[in-house]
């Protein structure tokens, strides 16, 4: 009776592997590749509003939230702008605004900067330093690093409204979209870039820059804005991003 049994089972065993050999497998489909928006694209679009709060001429933040019902893919550009609101119409590359530079009602710096380009997302074969993923209705909040393009005028303070452009709307000077590329991909430091930026977007030569102060209250001395090794590596900086604008006319400098 147990040999039986046993044998019984051993049958069934077989049987039903038989049945499940001749069963196709149902093959799964490869997942679709997610869709990436460029935050300014997905902006005008509607699905996301954006938010680009300087804390001053040396970093910013750039806040993006979801308006839509489904979950996005969002990648910042590539160079950046943040411009004062009601300095928009004052045009790019130092036009004045409000009742002048350093004056009552001023309009502030406009900044630069680029997405982080290191760590981030992977997606479909793309770099995702810039990237990140944002679900429905959620708000992420993006930390940069960012420059002044517009020497002698007000710092800029989270109190005022700015608005993130592409940085081609500010200017269209290739170098400054390398130098800012370089930036978000933490290659050169603030202070060596911001000495690059004044050079490039507002023809501060070396000897202006060496003679920038920092003002002390209180009686004590001023000191130099930078050091001399500061403006040397800027100096180095500028060669760089200018024979890198050079070889690739064609980069893209609106960002995304």
């Amino acid at each position: 009776m147990r040999r039986a049994t046993v044998l019984a089972v051993v049958l069934a065993t077989v049987a039903v592997s038989a049945v499940s050999a001749r069963e196709p497998r149902v093959r799964r489909k490869p997942a679709a590749p997610a869709e990436v928006h460029g935050v300014l694209q997905a902006e005008s679009a509607g699905l996301v509003s954006v938010k680009y709060v300087p804390n001053d001429s040396r970093s910013a933040q750039i806040v993006v939230t979801n308006r839509s019902d489904r979950p996005l893919t969002i990648r910042l550009p590539d160079q950046f702008a943040g411009v004062p609101v009601l300095a928009q119409m004052g045009g790019g590359g130092g036009g004045q605004a409000g009742f002048g530079a350093g004056g009552i009602g001023a309009a502030p710096q406009t900044t630069g900067g680029a997405g982080p380009q290191n760590g981030g997302m992977n997606i479909g074969g793309q770099q995702g330093g810039g990237m990140f993923s944002l679900p429905p209705e959620k708000t992420r909040v993006v930390k940069v690093t960012t420059v002044c393009l517009e020497h002698g005028k007000p710092e800029p303070s989270p109190l005022r409204a700015y608005k993130l452009v592409e940085l081609a709307s500010f200017s269209p000077d290739p170098r400054l979209a390398e130098l800012l590329t370089s930036v978000g991909k933490g290659e050169v430091s603030q202070k060596v870039a911001q000495a690059a930026a004044w050079h490039i977007a507002n023809g501060l030569t070396w000897e202006q820059l060496a003679a920038e102060k920092i003002d002390h209250a209180g009686g004590d001395p001023d000191e130099p804005f930078f050091t001399p090794a500061e403006l040397q590596a800027a100096s180095r900086v500028v060669a760089t991003v200018t024979k890198r604008a050079e070889a690739a006319p064609s980069t893209s400098m609106s960002g995304l």
